[in-house]
């Protein structure tokens, strides 16, 4: 399975970031479920709310059905998809300061009272760097400010692996110069929707007001986009191709067909993908033509230099 990456807040102002640093840990506050997580298996998303939706509506019955329901979300983030070995980065924008780790160990519930970290849902983390907030992008920065608890920064794979040290050659590309440029797709089709020919037919899927389609997680990897055709009726799986070879990014999208299928799709719904890649080859070509429910789209950028007059 790919290796994530997450950013997490913890508190308000990131209050307890420094004492987590400290004691190598990641936690999250809802301190009131108390350990009903205790011997939670690695459930799927709908398994994780149907067990623990009663406690939570329980413990929060004053609460909107929504807030319970986002509640449940991140817990099932923190808990379950959160795997040992991804990447996890806590800022601290008024200190200027981002801390790097990697998670290091399953979820736990600590049961004693800290001042210093008020926050009892917990995960091990072997922490790797401090960085400034200078250093990363002003698209990764914005994205660190996510009003949500945990949240994905998977896109920035690229840019936090060579923040860490990682070489380029480690993540298997096929082509560093579309690779880089295709890093920045997925925001732009995303930002774009509406004015793209998929954005006709299709929405990205939303919970609440929550834009979840891009980068929707799920127990076997991250889906690049997640779209719903607008009479409900049909899902839309994307995958950009990124520098993956052919044969990866075909078996990724069927694997990601069959789980939506099984596991969010009603029966009669209709399950597609969709590969968009900047170069159509042989492999690629061969690749899908075995199945009926698979379909390659083309970009295309024009990138052009002038002199000023």
């Amino acid at each position: 399975m790919d290796k994530n990456y997450w950013g997490i807040h913890m508190g308000e102002a990131n209050k307890y970031a420094d004492f987590a640093y400290e004691n190598k840990f990641i936690a999250v506050g809802w301190n009131e479920i108390g350990k009903n997580l205790d011997g939670y298996k690695k459930l799927d998303k709908k398994g994780f709310f149907e067990k623990l939706n009663p406690a939570v509506t329980k413990i929060y019955q004053g609460k909107p059905k929504n807030t319970r329901s986002m509640i449940i979300g991140q817990m099932f983030r923190f808990h379950s998809l959160m795997e040992i070995g991804d990447i996890v980065l806590i800022p601290k924008t008024q200190e200027n300061k981002i801390y790097i780790g990697t998670i290091d160990g399953d979820y736990f519930y600590e049961e004693k009272n800290n001042s210093e970290c008020g926050y009892h849902h917990r995960r091990k983390v072997k922490w790797l760097k401090v960085i400034s907030m200078e250093s990363i992008s002003p698209e990764l920065r914005k994205s660190m400010g996510a009003m949500i608890t945990i949240f994905s920064i998977s896109n920035y794979t690229q840019e936090i692996e060579s923040l860490l040290g990682e070489t380029l050659e480690k993540q298997g590309i096929e082509d560093i110069e579309n690779f880089g440029l295709e890093s920045h797709l997925e925001d732009f089709i995303v930002a774009n929707w509406e004015k793209l020919i998929l954005g006709k037919k299709y929405l990205i899927l939303k919970e609440g007001k929550e834009l979840i389609g891009q980068q929707y997680i799920t127990p076997i990897g991250r889906i690049d986009i997640l779209a719903k055709n607008k009479n409900g009726k049909e899902w839309l799986v994307i995958e950009l191709k990124k520098g993956k070879s052919s044969d990866q990014v075909v078996g990724q999208i069927l694997r990601y067909i069959a789980w939506i299928k099984e596991n969010e799709a009603k029966q009669e719904d209709k399950v597609r993908g969709l590969i968009i890649t900047q170069d159509q080859n042989e492999k690629l070509k061969y690749s899908i033509k075995a199945t009926e429910n698979i379909e390659l789209m083309n970009y295309s950028v024009s990138f052009k230099l002038q002199k000023a007059k």
